[in-house]
């Protein structure tokens, strides 16, 4: 081996490397999210009864609509998963069910009108619309695609108070029965699964 000729090797070596790490490397491109606000439509109604009054009714059908508006929104921002399951005897359908699950939070999503539709004499005014809107700023698109320290970060309203937490296991809800559709005969599903810690 040619001592010689090692040394010159070498001391090239050493300043390819000392000059590799003086090189600048680029920063990816930033992506400049657009602000944009998305609104969903809710729809609700009661069927009426003499175990509730007419203002009860007339709530229960405005909150029925908020909950609708709600849920069409975060379908939008999130999807759903859907289950169906159907039962064929004797080449026809004896039960079909289908279950969806849905888990968002919602932050800043606000309410912009609640309205009664189709009052008239038949239907009278026991049926609202309600739109609601939510702002997708760039802070949103962050905590959205964020760590999970970013987005608990960004579910806490201030900094005291402990994030929401949710189980990514779907909630657990129980039988109701499908062929009664009257407030009278209907029983709230008891659902478990959603934690707010």
């Amino acid at each position: 081996m040619n001592i010689k000729y090692l040394k010159p090797a070498l001391a090239g070596l050493a300043i390819s490397l000392l000059m590799t790490a003086c090189t600048t490397t680029k920063a990816p491109p930033t992506v400049f999210l657009p602000h944009k606000t998305i609104s969903a439509i809710g729809y609700g109604t009661v069927e009426k009864s003499d175990r509730y009054s007419r203002s009860q009714i007339k709530l229960m059908a405005m909150r029925a609509s908020k909950m609708d508006a709600y849920r069409s929104l975060a379908e939008q921002l999130n999807g759903i998963q859907l289950r169906g399951q159907t039962a064929v005897e004797n080449m026809q359908v004896t039960h079909d069910s289908y279950q969806v699950y849905l888990n968002a939070y919602l932050r800043g999503a606000r309410v912009k009108r609640t309205s009664p539709i189709g009052s008239d004499i038949y239907a009278g005014d026991d049926t609202f619309e309600t739109v609601v809107e939510l702002d997708l700023t760039p802070r949103f698109y962050e905590c959205i695609n964020g760590s999970s320290e970013l987005i608990n970060q960004c579910l806490q309203q201030n900094p005291e108070s402990p994030a929401p937490s949710f189980d990514q296991n779907p909630p657990k809800v129980s039988s109701i029965n499908p062929g009664c559709n009257a407030i009278d005969c209907y029983s709230y599903p008891n659902t478990k699964g959603f934690n707010r810690k």
